[in-house]
């Protein structure tokens, strides 16, 4: 497709669950990546049981990166707050001076917790569940959230009826949601399944990027994922689907999914991290 953005080609993979220390599953997900001080913090997880927020560090985008040596850190259980059976999808965002990281567990709920130095963390509380979008929605999980119009907006991904889309709430302090319960985005054309995307202006145009599940993958519980753009207009009330960003083969002609995108823009240069490989057995790559 033509766009304005520069041309990303694939660098590989950044972060590899073979050699991890915390590695309960053969599998890791949901890359967010942040400044703290003046270095890059990535915070990950397992996709499954027990999951877990993990960390690791490096002093430029492109790596290399090295595991915090006290992974998890934020469990799946933690007193009085909650015990759930995992904890995933990280996404952290600096809001007042303080960190703040949503993550669900279980799936109907999205939490947060609040750090000076991004390492540890006090338990903020629950930012929304399903109820807040619907009684058909079952799943309230894999949120990214942004600064926006002078407050935030969380893109989230919602099971609707057993078709999942994204959905978006809003906050003034990025504590509190208003959810708005009509979907945002629905499965473009030729898909049947898409997850959470992330908001970003270049050019003075918003846009978000979202993956999306072709109908015609082999396995409804292995399927492939690719990227696709968004234009939307600054009430993110009316999205424009734009077409196919990413094919899942733009990380190797045998790789199934490019998902959960995170885009670090610095001085103009893009750092794209996604999820590469096959679901519940992925791995962290990077466009650049």
């Amino acid at each position: 497709m033509t766009t304005p953005f520069p041309t990303l080609r694939y660098h590989g993979i950044v972060l590899d669950f073979a050699g991890l220390r915390y590695r309960p599953v053969p599998d890791i997900i949901h890359p967010s990546v942040v400044r703290v001080g003046g270095r890059y913090f990535m915070y990950y997880a397992p996709h499954d049981a027990p999951g877990g927020i993990c960390l690791a560090v490096a002093d430029a985008p492109a790596g290399p990166w090295a595991e915090y040596a006290d992974n998890p850190l934020i469990a799946c259980d933690w007193p009085p707050h909650y015990a759930v059976s995992h904890v995933s999808s990280p996404h952290a965002l600096w809001i007042a001076g303080r960190l703040y990281l949503y993550f669900h567990g279980e799936n109907d709920t999205t939490r947060y917790a609040v750090s000076d130095d991004g390492v540890h963390f006090a338990y903020g509380g629950v930012a929304v569940t399903t109820a807040d979008f619907g009684d058909d929605v079952t799943e309230a999980s894999y949120a990214r959230v942004f600064p926006h119009a002078g407050g935030y907006v969380m893109l989230i991904m919602g099971n609707q009826a057993g078709t999942r889309k994204v959905f978006l709430a809003t906050s003034p302090d990025g504590a509190t949601w208003t959810a708005r319960r009509d979907a945002l985005l629905t499965p473009p054309p030729g898909s049947d399944q898409m997850g959470p995307g992330w908001l970003f202006t270049w050019q003075e145009q918003h846009y978000i990027l979202a993956f999306a599940n072709p109908a015609d993958s082999p396995d409804l519980y292995d399927p492939y994922s690719d990227l696709h753009l968004y234009a939307i207009d600054p009430a993110l009330t009316a999205p424009e689907h734009l077409g196919q960003f990413l094919d899942h083969t733009a990380a190797g002609e045998d790789n199934y999914r490019i998902n959960d995108p995170c885009l670090l823009i610095e001085n103009g240069r893009w750092y794209l991290f996604v999820n590469v490989g096959r679901r519940r057995n992925q791995r962290i790559g990077l466009f650049v």
